[in-house]
């Protein structure tokens, strides 16, 4: 159900980002988005009590974010998009959208799928029947993949805290009460790269590449008072925080 991706992060990440804040004198919380925060709160709030933070990268890395630019290919898919990078190598990369929703959810039936998962574990689709189901990519949406921030048997990490896959093992956590079914998200399909051609396009300017913290990724992205893109740009400040405030940038 997932395809191979390479093992990364580590605490350097957080590490990492501490030092860019104390050379920018970068103070996280005073670029937090407060009505995000709330709904935080409400939704997840052992997520909502981590520092948020984002700040850009010289390169695209494993469990980092891509932002798409105004000169982002097929605009009217990828608009504003944000992407978790799961795998990135000479070989190609893949990436899962983060902020397109569907409106379906993952069980069988009214409001749900029409069709049973093929590979799916026993029970997944009943465990998470009310889970919504995310857009990851216009790539293969007849493959799911599940994103958590649980070390479960069968997942890989790919940034401190945040794993793919282990679809089996969420399934006995949630149904057995361990995990709520809520911290788990679903996507259907993915965005994939061969070759070099997603550093070409990055050259081009098309997408910004970022670090972010690990509740931006996990968090459902469902009726956010600020989109995800522009909060996530809002953090990274400067330049970026100045390109998410353009009007010409309106969803």
């Amino acid at each position: 159900m997932w395809l191979p991706v390479t093992e990364g992060g580590g605490d350097w990440r957080e590490f990492r980002a501490k030092l860019v804040a104390d050379a920018g004198k970068v103070n996280w919380a005073s670029r937090v988005s407060e009505e995000n925060s709330r709904l935080l709160q409400v939704q997840n709030p052992s997520l909502a009590g981590e520092e948020t933070w984002a700040h850009a990268t010289a390169q695209p890395e494993v469990g980092g974010l891509l932002l798409a630019s105004r000169d982002v290919p097929d605009t009217d898919k990828y608009w504003q998009a944000v992407v978790l990078l799961v795998q990135h190598s000479p070989a190609g990369s893949v990436g899962l959208i983060l902020n397109r929703p569907s409106s379906l959810k993952l069980g069988v039936g009214r409001g749900g799928l029409k069709f049973a998962i093929i590979g799916a574990p026993a029970g997944m689709q009943d465990t998470f029947a009310e889970s919504r189901v995310y857009c990851g990519g216009m790539v293969r949406q007849d493959v799911f993949h599940i994103l958590h921030g649980h070390n479960l048997e069968g997942s890989v990490a790919l940034a401190p805290g945040v794993y793919v896959g282990g679809e089996a093992a969420a399934v006995k956590a949630a149904a057995g009460g361990l995990i709520a079914a809520e911290n788990f998200k679903f996507f259907c399909g993915a965005m994939v790269w061969e070759g070099n051609e997603l550093q070409q396009e990055i050259d081009k300017g098309k997408w910004y590449t970022a670090a972010g913290s690990r509740n931006l990724c996990l968090k459902q992205v469902l009726q956010l008072p600020k989109p995800l893109w522009r909060e996530v740009l809002g953090l990274m400040g400067g330049d970026y925080a100045s390109m998410a405030k353009e009007d010409d940038f309106d969803e």
